[in-house]
């Protein structure tokens, strides 16, 4: 047992000794950092321009509203109407939302008439597309609060003759009173353990982060192949018999793979980005053990150090584009790549299993590439 610990301890420290692998270490926190600074700058999907014809107070609290309530669309504030129609014209702003003088005034004027002549924001746009149709649901939320408060009153009125002689303040105040204790939309996965406040609470721009450190990890694993490749040229295990190779190697990757994982982990918890630490830790030796299987398939299948550097590029591209980093475009390819199921069993129990049959199939591949190939030597 010393022995062993001691061998392990060997190969850990060789591995800090390559430049290479340093620099995927170091790769990790850049990567969680760069965009740590880029959720903490304005951006957005969107960029609308906001401006008001007047100096009316409604009118700047709803800009205000419209500003905080979304992530993924970037509100401008402009001082002139003009300015924000330049911003459009000059395409800096994908929109421009101007609200009329007197905003109260001409919400009522709307409501007592309906019209185009009586619209209270104007809307110019570069070119009308999808997002920008949903964007206007969002200045609908935003106005309808006000807007609903004269029809209640206006309904009232028209509507329900006993309260004539009560006066608008009376009115309006039982409308003032009522709030809802609950949301009227639950957030939750198909196994209902995501809530509300984990979906509001976390930058959409930081959750390509968990996918693009487990693309991370699989690259690590793959230079610990290219390593496993040169000590097999050098001659650095010809001791070990041929039947315990696999054990070798495995124990490499699973060193190297172990070692990109922990810091992975403690990135994604400074980021506050981990889930529970119970599941992380699980996570972590779980996708351990199905990237090292990847990568020593891959290498099987390569066989030599060019091959495994040329198909190490397209695998990474590969994993960026079908795996859920960026984009989720399903479809089976997907389930190919260990990070699918590093990013999922985050959250999802199936996918914890999915992952553990992931590494039965790599694992039994790996020993049927290795039949073939003696038969093939044979």
């Amino acid at each position: 047992m010393k022995k062993l610990g001691k061998w392990f301890l060997l190969l850990n420290k060789r591995l800090y000794k390559k430049a290479s692998f340093l620099l995927i270490l170091l790769l990790i926190p850049v990567l969680v950092f760069g965009y740590g600074k880029l959720a903490q700058e304005e951006s957005g999907v969107l960029t609308v321009a906001l401006a008001q014809e007047g100096d009316d107070p409604m009118a700047w609290e709803v800009m205000q509203e419209l500003r905080d309530s979304s992530e993924l669309m970037r509100f401008v504030f402009c001082d002139t109407r003009e300015q924000a129609e330049q911003m459009v014209n000059d395409s800096k702003a994908d929109a421009a939302w101007i609200f009329a003088d007197n905003l109260e005034n001409a919400i009522y004027r709307f409501v007592q008439k309906p019209s185009k002549s009586t619209a209270f924001v104007q809307i110019i746009e570069g070119q009308s597309s999808v997002p920008l149709k949903l964007a206007r649901e969002k200045l609908s939320e935003a106005v309808f609060s006000r807007c609903s408060r004269v029809f209640y009153l206006q309904y009232l009125r028209e509507n329900v003759p006993a309260l004539d002689n009560m006066s608008d303040e009376e009115v309006l105040k039982y409308y003032d009173e009522f709030t809802a204790d609950s949301e009227i939309f639950e957030f939750s996965n198909l196994e209902g353990t995501l809530g509300s406040n984990d979906v509001i609470s976390s930058n959409y721009l930081m959750t390509p982060v968990r996918g693009l450190l487990a693309v991370v990890t699989v690259l690590g694993g793959l230079a610990v192949a290219l390593f496993y490749i040169a000590d097999q040229k050098a001659g650095t295990f010809a001791l070990v018999p041929q039947n315990r190779q696999w054990a070798v190697e495995f124990a490499c990757q699973m060193i190297g793979v172990l070692n990109v994982g922990i810091v992975t982990l403690l990135a994604l918890l400074l980021a506050g980005l981990g889930v529970s630490l119970g599941r992380e830790v699980l996570l972590l030796v779980l996708n351990g053990v199905a990237v090292s299987l990847f990568c020593m398939n891959v290498r099987r299948l390569c066989g030599s150090m060019g091959a495994v550097g040329t198909v190490l590029p397209l695998l990474i591209v590969a994993m960026l584009a079908i795996c859920p980093v960026f984009f989720d475009f399903g479809g089976f390819l997907r389930y190919l790549f260990p990070p699918t199921y590093y990013v999922y069993g985050a959250y999802s129990n199936s996918f914890l299993l999915e992952l553990l049959l992931y590494i039965v199939c790599l694992a039994a591949l790996y020993g049927l590439l290795g039949k073939v190939l003696k038969r093939r030597k044979t």
